[in-house]
Order: structure tokens, then C-alpha cells, then sequence
């Protein structure tokens, strides 16, 4: 798995420079930070930060951010944005499911299209909800697998066995939100357009953004969870 995002580091932000890159980050980030509410002086872990997207978006907004990834060649990346931007973020080696960290190190938590690639949610879950502080909040966000990004990508694995979308699985809502620990669990799903959608035009995508949300449907490309540690 490691090598798997390794060899993805060096082309992995140019999906991000796309008009649906662009997009997708938007919604998706919308719904992250604000379940999050993220504040100046808040202490942030993010589980499986890549090459740093949240991480550095949670430092320009004065938190104090530790980036955790399992792969050497995101973090690598990671610290080089971090470096020419001027954030102080630090960025760490390690597992999801073994964090090396003290109970109770941290006022938030978040991982973010990161835990599809664990071996159990659940006790990833439970790894992260350890490391944070009593009131603290833990956000996840996974790729919705009842939707049409889940489906684009479980035909991206089957069409390509070195995708690393074979080392996925791809979770409902329902499920997201059964496996989150702690109180208050609130749970929504967002991305409503699909892959092959025109990006170009903007507003169009929001408009069906808009609509799907208000609608209360749940099969979104992306899910996102929050619960408080009690």
C-alpha cells in the first residue's frame, strides 16, 4: 500500500489544478471544516494527510497541524508546500491503525479520503477517537460508495490491476455513520454531480449540488461523519 501512494506523489495535486478538482475540493472541504469549526490555536491531527491539502488549508487558518501519512513520498511533497508557503506544520510518518501518539494528544481529528484504504474502519476509528482530547471532535470523510464517483472508481480498479482503488472498500452513509465512535454523531453526504459531469460550467454544478442536498438524498460521491469525544 505504501509503495502503491508513493508512486503517486508526484502527479497527485494536478487533479486539484481541473475545473472538477476544483470543484470536488470545494464541496468536499465545505463539509470537513464545518463540522470541524476550525479556530486559531486549535491542535489538528490529520490521519493520512497526503501531500498536505487539509493540513495546509487548517495552518493558513493559524492551527496548530500535525500531518500523519503512510507514505514517505506524500509526506515528502507535503513539506515541500508546507516549506514554501512559511506554515509550521509538522509532518509525521505513520500507521492509521497505530498512531504514535499519547491518548488524549489532540483538539481535533481528521481524515479525509484516507480510511478507504485501511484494513478495518472501525479499529482505525477507534485509533483516532484515542488520540483526541475529552470535547474534542473527530471529522471523517470517505468516498460515498453508493454513488456514481463509488462506481466510477471500482470500474477504474477493475480496469487497471495496479490501481490502488483495489486496495479500497467504498462505505454508505449508513455505515459511516454506524462505525463512528463517540456522542453526537451527525453524518450528510455531498457531490452530487457525477464524474463525468462538465465542470466548466460552475454554477450548473452547484445547482445540483444544491438541489440534491436539499432533497436529504444520501448518495453522494463524498460522506462525511463528526462526533465529539465525551
Amino acid at each position: 500500500m505504501r509503495q502503491l501512494f508513493d508512486d503517486k506523489a508526484g502527479t497527485y495535486d494536478e487533479w486539484y489544478l481541473t475545473p472538477a478538482g476544483r470543484f470536488v475540493d470545494r464541496v468536499e472541504k465545505e463539509a470537513v471544516l464545518g463540522y470541524l469549526e476550525p479556530r486559531p490555536g486549535m491542535s489538528v491531527l490529520d490521519v493520512g494527510c497526503g501531500t498536505g491539502n487539509y493540513s495546509l488549508e487548517l495552518a493558513r487558518r493559524k492551527l496548530l497541524v500535525t500531518g500523519l501519512d503512510i507514505s514517505t513520498a506524500m509526506l515528502e511533497k507535503a513539506r515541500a508546500r508546507a516549506r514554501a508557503e512559511g506554515l509550521p506544520v509538522e509532518f509525521v510518518w505513520g500507521d492509521a491503525m497505530q498512531l504514535p501518539f499519547p491518548d488524549n494528544s489532540f483538539d481535533g481529528v481528521i481524515s479525509v479520503s484516507a480510511l478507504e484504504f485501511v484494513p478495518e474502519l472501525e479499529a482505525a476509528l477507534q485509533e483516532a477517537y484515542r488520540v483526541l482530547r475529552p470535547g474534542g471532535r473527530l471529522v471523517v470523510g470517505l468516498i460515498g460508495g453508493d454513488s456514481s464517483w463509488g462506481r466510477y472508481y471500482r470500474e477504474k480498479a477493475r480496469r487497471d490491476p495496479g490501481s490502488v482503488f483495489n486496495r479500497a472498500r467504498l462505505y454508505n452513509l449508513g455505515e459511516l455513520r454506524r462505525a463512528m465512535p463517540g456522542a453526537g454523531v451527525r453524518a450528510r453526504a455531498v457531490l452530487f454531480t457525477p464524474p463525468g459531469f462538465d465542470y466548466e460550467q460552475e454554477e450548473a454544478a452547484w445547482q445540483v449540488e444544491r438541489a440534491a442536498v436539499a432533497a436529504g438524498r444520501e448518495d453522494g460521491g463524498f460522506i462525511c461523519a463528526v462526533s465529539s469525544k465525551i
